[in-house]
């Protein structure tokens, strides 16, 4: 039976345990363990769904700080369950925080990076979420011989988190987000302080090629969302004649990523090894 200092401790003694009792016992634990994987990928499955909704009215930066609080509350309410529900509520909270995440943060990164920098600014962000992989791998290790290590690893995410939502208190909106809700001079403002330009020189003109690569940035941003404006633009245009071919290779694409069963090692290697 499930305890406080284990609630989802729902384990066979031993599944060569020919009998029903046992069968039942184990046939409850794998089905506790698979809802508590994928109540966490439902999460993130409707946050990566909000994200978008939520990055075009609220902004990519506040967008983001409502991730990583989604993500520090959802890993508290796990870390602290004595309760089977309250380890799958927190799974969905932290999955919410998760997907709205994973969605902004590389379009933050993009939008606020400059020409030269940006494809290996969004590289670094999936390398980063990789290297955390492993390291969370690392820490369960650690913490296995603990009663209440799995409170420990699911506790020490928070952390991370947190440094996320400090991190984007300090940073600027990105110029892209700025420029489309007509404030201007505030996207200027930014790209000068992302480029390491003071705002006096670019009203006076000097301090001339960083001046000339700002207002050539600038142009730019404005260009393209004036032209994203006259498209107008909706979701059945992603399925018209000479989009379709698109669409459906990023659909598959995403498919067939899955289909390599990465995230089936990756959630039940334990379990498998």
């Amino acid at each position: 039976q499930p305890t406080n200092n284990n609630p989802f401790s729902h384990t066979c003694a031993n599944k060569s345990e020919n009998n029903t009792e046992n069968k039942a016992r184990c046939k409850a634990a794998e089905t506790t363990l698979g809802l508590i994987v994928s109540t966490f990928s439902l999460g993130c499955l409707v946050g990566a769904l909000l994200a978008g909704i939520l990055s075009d009215k609220l902004g990519r930066r506040k967008t983001i700080i409502i991730g990583g609080l989604g993500f520090v509350v959802g890993g508290a309410i796990q870390s602290g369950s004595v309760a089977l529900w309250m380890i799958f509520t927190g799974r969905i909270v932290a999955g919410l925080g998760v997907g709205i995440v994973s969605m902004v943060v590389p379009i933050y990164n993009a939008e606020v990076s400059p020409k030269h920098l940006r494809g290996r600014l969004v590289s670094l962000n999936q390398l980063s979420i990789t290297a955390g992989i492993m390291v969370s791998f690392l820490v369960n290790l650690a913490c296995e011989k603990y009663v209440v290590g799995w409170r420990i690893s699911l506790g020490l995410q928070c952390i991370f988190a947190l440094i996320l939502v400090v991190g984007m208190i300090v940073l600027p909106e990105s110029p892209r987000w700025l420029v489309q809700q007509g404030h201007d001079e505030n996207a200027k403002r930014v790209l000068c302080r992302l480029r390491s330009v003071a705002r006096s020189d670019l009203a006076t003109g000097s301090n001339n090629r960083k001046h000339e690569a700002i207002k050539e940035e600038f142009d730019d941003i404005k260009e393209t969302c004036e032209n994203d404006m006259k498209l107008k633009s909706a979701w059945p245009d992603l399925f018209r004649r000479g989009m379709w071919r698109r669409t459906f290779i990023g659909i598959f694409i995403q498919i067939f990523q899955q289909y390599t069963g990465m995230n089936v090692i990756m959630y039940y290697s334990t379990t498998v090894f």
